[in-house]
């Protein structure tokens, strides 16, 4: 490894847990719950452990030459290999190496005491991969803009009077564009399920 181009002293507290996201509504949230029941993962998320970012896309010298990095995490030193690519098109990228696997990632992340570890071997997962179908988030948004009942399909209320007449019809057609999507994805549940059941039936 050629001289080391950067070295410093970064402290770094012991990982915290982030908030969950804040509900849509308190109806909302409480029907969710009796549907979906608890998170199907039990698995941290990204957003809940503290982040280092990727390194410098070039050394003090402006070469792309690799170097190390130390940090101190809970008190303990870590040291961490920098590795630096150029880009197709110019500039350059600058990459972690993981001190437990030697993978190349973008980011590491602080795990217990004296530990920095890439995303794999730390076990994160990230939040998109476990939350609604975005439908079903803009459907909820839509419905507590208007006002209306929590739940697909439910009784819309009347307009405002403050409300404009094409704000609301915009708006009320967003919510059925939304809507039919969630009634699509049910639909093909149900056939699935069907289909299963068949398949079932077959067998006996």
């Amino acid at each position: 490894m050629e001289e080391n181009n950067l070295t410093k002293l970064t402290n770094l507290t012991q990982p915290f847990d982030g908030s969950s996201a804040t509900p849509i509504s308190d109806q909302m949230e409480a029907k969710l719950q009796s549907q979906c029941g608890l998170p199907r993962t039990r698995r941290r998320m990204l957003d809940s452990v503290q982040r280092v970012a990727s390194p410098p896309a070039r050394a003090l010298d402006g070469s792309l030459a690799r170097g190390e990095v130390e940090f101190v995490v809970g008190g303990a030193k870590v040291v961490v290999e920098v590795e630096r690519q150029p880009r197709p098109r110019g500039g350059a990228q600058g990459y972690w190496r993981c001190p437990r696997c030697d993978r190349r990632c973008c980011s590491l992340f602080v795990i217990g005491i004296g530990s920095l570890l890439c995303r794999k071997c730390a076990g994160l997962d990230y939040r998109s991969r476990h939350v609604l179908h975005p439908a079903l988030t803009k459907a909820a948004k839509l419905r507590k803009r208007i006002g209306a009942q929590p739940g697909v399909l439910s009784k819309l209320p009347k307009r405002r009077p403050h409300w404009r007449r094409d704000y609301w019809a915009r708006t009320v057609a967003q919510l059925a564009e939304a809507e039919r999507v969630l009634v699509d994805m049910l639909n093909a549940t149900v056939r699935a399920a069907e289909r299963q059941k068949a398949r079932a039936d077959e067998r006996r």
